[in-house]
C-alpha cells in the first residue's frame, strides 16, 4: 500500500512541475543524449540476431525471439530497471522514440531517443528513471522533472514506440498483430517433410511476412477482397468472357455440380479481419513435395524464401497461410480454384505493389541470401522483379493506389 501511495504522490508532483513549466519559467531542461545503437559500449551487451553462423537453437528459442507484425521495433522490460530493445527488420531505422508512461501518471514522456538501430538489433538499457533525478519531454513539447525511482514491476511502466522514419511509418500502417516464432518441431520430428531453418533463412521469413502483412492490410486490397466479386466480373470483362467459376468467396464444403456454400458480405468481411487477429503463426521450411499450413503452422520452400517472395511468387505462402486461418482446398480463400481464386488475387496484387514500391522491403540487396552458398541448398541468382502487363491490378489502377 506505501508503495503504490508514492507513486500517487510522485504523479502529483510531476504535475505541478509540469505545470510551471506551462506557465513561462526561464527553467533550462537537461534532458538525455540521444543514443547511436551502431555505437554503443559492451555494457549495453549490443549483437545482432540472426548472424548467418549464429546457432539455430537461439532462433528457435520462442520465449526469445518473437515479435508481432506491426511492431518489429520491440522494447520489454527485463528485471525492475533495464529493458531488451530489438528491431526485428532487415533495414535499420533513425531516429525512433521510446515514450513512457507510468502507472499512476497519465502523460506519456521520452525515455529514449535512439538516432540509430541498425537492422535485426539487440541491446539492453538501464532505465534512467532508476538511477537519478532527470528532465523528460512530455509528447506535449513540455518538460516534466521525475526524480530517481527503485524500480519498475510488470505493468508498472509502459512503452510506445514512434518515429518519422519512412520505414517506420509505413510498418505502422499494418493492421495485422500476428505474432511470428521459429519452431524446431516440425523438422525434429518429421525431417524430410520439413527440413531445419537456419538464421540467414529466418532473416527472409521475417521480411517476407511484414511484407505480406502490409500487404493483407493494404486498403486496396481490403477493398478487393470484400468485394471479390465485383473482381471476378472485372476480371471477365476483362478477358471478353462469361465469368468462370465461383462468383464470390466459398467455405470448405465440397462443390456440387458448381453449387457452393458462399459466405455473406458480413462473413467475408469478419473473415478478412480473422487473417490480421493476434493469431501465432510458426515459420517453418518445406523439406518434400507438398508445403503445409494449418494450425500455428504456415510453412515455405527455400527458393521462397530466398528469391520467390522478392519475385511476388506469393502463391504457396498464401495458400499455406489460409490453410493455417482454418481454409481447406474446397475453398477459394486457399486455392486458387475454378476460375482463380486468394492464392491467385493475393499474388497479382503483391507483384502490384512491388511494382509500386509500396512494400516495406523490396530490395533483395538488403539480404543477398542468393548470393549465399554456406547457409543454402540451392544455387540462386539474383531476383530480378518484372510485372506482366495483364496483371489485373496494373490494368485497373495504372499505377495509381499506393498507399499513401
Amino acid at each position: 500500500m506505501r508503495k503504490n501511495t508514492h507513486f500517487f504522490v510522485f504523479a502529483l508532483l510531476a504535475s505541478i512541475i509540469f505545470g510551471c513549466s506551462d506557465d513561462g519559467e526561464n527553467y533550462k531542461p537537461s534532458y538525455l543524449p540521444s543514443i547511436d545503437a551502431t555505437a554503443l559500449p559492451a555494457e549495453n551487451k549490443p549483437m545482432t540476431m540472426f548472424e548467418d553462423n549464429e546457432d539455430p537453437s537461439i532462433m528457435y528459442n520462442k520465449a526469445d525471439r518473437w515479435f508481432r507484425v506491426n511492431e518489429p521495433f520491440q522494447v520489454i522490460l527485463k528485471g525492475k530497471d533495464s529493458v531488451q530493445v530489438s528491431l526485428y527488420s532487415p533495414v535499420g531505422l533513425t531516429d525512433v522514440k521510446v515514450y513512457a508512461k507510468l502507472a499512476n501518471y497519465d502523460k506519456k514522456f521520452l525515455l529514449f531517443n535512439f538516432s540509430k538501430v541498425p537492422a535485426f538489433h539487440r541491446s539492453f538499457h538501464k532505465i534512467p528513471l532508476t538511477e537519478q533525478k532527470n528532465d523528460y519531454l512530455l509528447e506535449t513539447g513540455n518538460t516534466v522533472t521525475i526524480d530517481k525511482i527503485d524500480g519498475f514491476s510488470s505493468g508498472a511502466i509502459e512503452f510506445f514506440i514512434e518515429s518519422e522514419d519512412p520505414l517506420f511509418k509505413k510498418i505502422k500502417k499494418i493492421k495485422s498483430t500476428h505474432l511470428v516464432q521459429f519452431h524446431d518441431g516440425y523438422h525434429i520430428n518429421e525431417l524430410g517433410k520439413f527440413l531445419p531453418m537456419n538464421p540467414a533463412l529466418a532473416k527472409e521469413a521475417i521480411t517476407m511476412i511484414i511484407n505480406y502483412s502490409y500487404a493483407l492490410s493494404h486498403p486496396l486490397y481490403y477493398d478487393t477482397f470484400i468485394n471479390f466479386d465485383r473482381y471476378k466480373q472485372e476480371q471477365a470483362t476483362t478477358a471478353g468472357t462469361a465469368i468462370n467459376g465461383a462468383l464470390n468467396w466459398h467455405g470448405n464444403a465440397e462443390d456440387v455440380d458448381g453449387v457452393y456454400d458462399y459466405y455473406s458480405k458480413e462473413e467475408i468481411e469478419k473473415i478478412y479481419w480473422n487473417y490480421l487477429d493476434k493469431r501465432t503463426v510458426w515459420m517453418a521450411m518445406v523439406g518434400g513435395d507438398s508445403a503445409w499450413g494449418g494450425g500455428n503452422l504456415a510453412s515455405q520452400w527455400e527458393s521462397g524464401y530466398v528469391t520467390g517472395h522478392w519475385l511476388g511468387e506469393m502463391s504457396v505462402w498464401s495458400h499455406e497461410y489460409s490453410h493455417h486461418i482454418g481454409f481447406s482446398h474446397s475453398s477459394n480463400l486457399a486455392n486458387s480454384g475454378e476460375g482463380g481464386g486468394q492464392q491467385e488475387m493475393l499474388t497479382h496484387f503483391y507483384k502490384y505493389l512491388i511494382y509500386l514500391n509500396d512494400l516495406p522491403f523490396t530490395d533483395p540487396e538488403v539480404l543477398k541470401t542468393y548470393a549465399k552458398t554456406a547457409y543454402v541448398k540451392g544455387t540462386y541468382k539474383k531476383p530480378v522483379f518484372t510485372i506482366n502487363p495483364k496483371n489485373p491490378f496494373l490494368l485497373k489502377y495504372k499505377g495509381e493506389g499506393k498507399w499513401n
